[in-house]
């Protein structure tokens, strides 16, 4: 199985799952699905805010997320990054 990195932002999290939005659609994941949390500090008060999620590949598919090609570095140098 192949995993799949989603750039996201955290809308949420309970202790067993994390609410995320990949800016189309909404999703709980179980953190027993999420192999990789990407968070970075961000804000006034260097806030953890997660940023994207490695899951397999089946995962993406069966929550509808959107895993994009995208050069993540390129992204963030002209503001288009979540």
């Amino acid at each position: 199985m192949s995993t799949v990195r989603i750039n996201v932002t955290e809308l949420g999290r309970t202790d067993l799952a994390l609410l995320v939005t990949d800016g189309k659609r909404d999703a709980w994941i179980p953190f027993s699905q999420i192999d990789e949390v990407v968070e970075e500090l961000t804000g006034l008060f260097g806030l953890v805010m997660v940023k994207a999620i490695v899951v397999q590949d089946w995962v993406a598919a069966e929550k509808g997320l959107q895993a994009l090609n995208q050069d993540v570095d390129t992204l963030d140098l002209f503001g288009g990054g979540l």
